[in-house]
């Protein structure tokens, strides 16, 4: 992601700043900040540069009164506004990493709020948690007190390939400059907020995006079987009986964050990856997964077939390479409960290059004939991964067994549409 976007999710709050976020709510938008930049009247003010530099500056209808966190030792509190539309990129840090440098302070110093633009970020690490729960962060470059007066409320955000990623809202300057001048700062970290919502539940939507609350705001997003314009009448049918029976999941109990709560960093390949569990790729190819378990061999899904579904084809998502996980990741995730000849079903954030190996079944791997290390990867006794389990892309069965077979597909009817994907994906596994 470009740091030049940060100022898009960046407000003046009165005489500090904000942080804005779009919860699961398609009625309004927050402004995260900190409790003691509040005034009995609030002003918030967003300012972004447009296409040729010019500056656009906007004030953000309020609705309502602040909600604060009524510890006071929490410097917590959330202003709803009139929904901003673009700001869905921004998505909350499950796991905040110490001593890494991607994180920048985001916010209007008062030092320049008599300049008609007046944003500033700095990019900081974090060092360390403090009493209450605040955490510690140190400035790439030293600043003094009065350089940072009026990034109170502005966002911790940490920039990765896919997204922008908020770890919390400055508080304060660790110590006075009499003390110790080394660019110290503390920040309140999400649970504050979180708090705040959940003494709220009848005002407030929880901090997740709006897609991890239904998969309906997905269907537009599946199945999307990209062809040449030559072949999309072909392809037309294929796709909208997909999304049919997408929808029919979409009635059901099951839930992205329904998903996303029962088996958590499981649902990756590296565990690392925790940031990418509210990206809008791996929520779309789990409608995609259960729509092929559904044809495949499930024909009425709820949220209680879920761990079955798990422990036989596992979904599992990775912002890696295809191919070039298979020397590094896939020695280092979970299997557990995955039996003899189970399928891992795997999705990444950029298609494979080619359509070569989307497809490897078990004792295919890439290198195995070289001695690797057993010591990464979990599962049951007796199971290795490399010669247990088959892998296969997402793409595969939207590749392989449709769009590379289209004409196939082109003048059959719905009922005969969906018994051909069946023995497609049955083909596939058998």
């Amino acid at each position: 992601m470009n740091k030049k976007k940060l100022p898009y999710y960046t407000t003046i709050v009165n005489k500090g700043s904000g942080c804005l976020f779009q919860p699961s709510s398609s009625d309004y938008s927050y402004v995260l900040t900190a409790k003691h930049v509040l005034e009995d009247k609030n002003t918030i003010i967003r300012q972004i540069l447009n296409d040729v530099n010019d500056v656009v500056q906007e004030e953000l209808e309020i609705i309502g009164s602040p909600f604060v966190n009524n510890d006071v030792n929490k410097d917590a509190a959330i202003i709803k506004v009139k929904k901003v539309n673009n700001i869905e990129s921004l998505l909350i840090d499950d796991s905040i990493e110490y001593n890494c440098e991607k994180y920048f302070l985001s916010g209007h110093p008062l030092s320049r709020q008599k300049d008609n633009y007046s944003f500033r970020d700095n990019k900081l690490e974090i060092t360390q948690p403090k009493e209450y729960g605040y955490i510690e962060a140190t400035l790439n470059k030293s600043a003094l007190h009065h350089e940072v007066i009026g990034q109170s409320g502005g966002g911790i955000i940490k920039i990765e390939d896919s997204s922008f990623l908020l770890a919390g809202i400055q508080k304060k300057m660790s110590t006075d400059d009499e003390v110790e001048s080394l660019g110290r700062i503390e920040f309140a970290p999400i649970s504050f907020f979180d708090e705040i919502i959940k003494n709220n539940p009848d005002e407030l939507s929880p901090l997740y995006p709006l897609y991890m609350k239904e998969f309906h705001f997905l269907l537009d997003d599946c199945f999307s079987l990209e062809v040449d314009e030559i072949d999309t009448d072909k392809i037309a049918s294929a796709r909208t009986t997909l999304r049919n029976k997408a929808y029919e999941i979409t009635q059901s109990d099951i839930t992205p964050i329904g998903i996303k709560e029962l088996f958590k960093e499981r649902l990756l390949i590296n565990e690392k990856e925790s940031f990418c569990l509210s990206h809008k790729v791996v929520w779309v190819s789990w409608l995609e997964f259960l729509v092929i378990m559904n044809l495949m061999k499930y024909e009425e899904l709820n949220s209680n077939l879920l761990s079955e579904i798990f422990n036989s084809y596992r979904l599992k998502y990775t912002d890696a390479d295809w191919t070039g996980m298979f020397r590094s990741d896939l020695l280092k995730t979970d299997y557990v409960g995955l039996k003899e000849d189970s399928t891992i079903v795997v999705n990444t954030r950029c298609a494979p290059k080619t359509n070569r190996h989307l497809l490897i079944p078990k004792g295919k791997m890439l290198d195995i004939t070289q001695v690797y290390d057993k010591r990464g990867f979990r599962t049951d006794r007796g199971i290795d991964p490399y010669t247990s389990f088959n892998f296969v892309h997402l793409d595969f069965f939207k590749t392989k067994c449709i769009i590379e077979k289209l004409d196939e597909y082109q003048n059959l009817d719905e009922v005969s549409l969906i018994e051909k994907f069946k023995s497609e994906y049955n083909e596939l596994f058998n």
